[in-house]
């Protein structure tokens, strides 16, 4: 948590804990229906792009606190702790939103084929929309985050984890 919590600190599913995934069910069984009855590939592919990042996203986390925990090549000499651990047990909660966002996205703005994630023309076009303005993007919303004001609020806690992991750079 940030030394002094600011507005929108938490995530909206913060209080359902380890029941947050019940968020996504209404997705999962309209994308579910949506293929049933008018194959609808595409509701189901951000279901199953979802699955796929979390999956991945533990396998590194996995091999990463594995490497640290053997001693072998570590960037600092120093195991990681459990506070850091606890602190950063919400990295899927970055995941959950990017659903929420791309499966809105999906339905009421782009429309059933505009974006064809499947051919190579839609993910060139995903690509560089994403090495375009989404990196730019992220990349001044980090320095920003650097002034005084949002650093005390929201990112301070990113800088307090000494022992650096994948997830690390996830979590706000």
């Amino acid at each position: 948590m940030a030394s002094r919590p600011g507005l929108l600190t938490d995530w909206p599913w913060t209080p359902l804990g380890s029941f947050k995934y019940l968020v996504l069910v209404p997705l999962v069984i309209d994308s579910i229906y949506s293929y049933a009855t008018t194959r609808d590939h595409e509701k189901i592919l951000v279901m199953a792009l979802m699955v796929w990042r979390i999956v991945h996203s533990q396998v590194w986390i996995s091999f990463s606190r594995y490497r640290t925990a053997k001693g072998t090549k570590r960037i600092v000499n120093k195991s990681i702790e459990f506070d850091q651990v606890d602190r950063e047990r919400t990295w899927d909660d970055q995941i959950i939103f990017n659903t929420l966002i791309a499966y809105l996205v999906k339905v009421y703005l782009i429309g059933t084929d505009t974006l064809p994630f499947w051919r190579l023309d839609g993910l060139v076009l995903v690509a560089l929309l994403h090495a375009g303005p989404v990196e730019f993007i992220y990349y001044w919303f980090h320095r920003a985050l650097h002034h005084h004001f949002l650093y005390s609020r929201y990112h301070s806690h990113h800088h307090s984890s000494i022992v650096t992991e994948p997830i690390t750079c996830t979590y706000t």
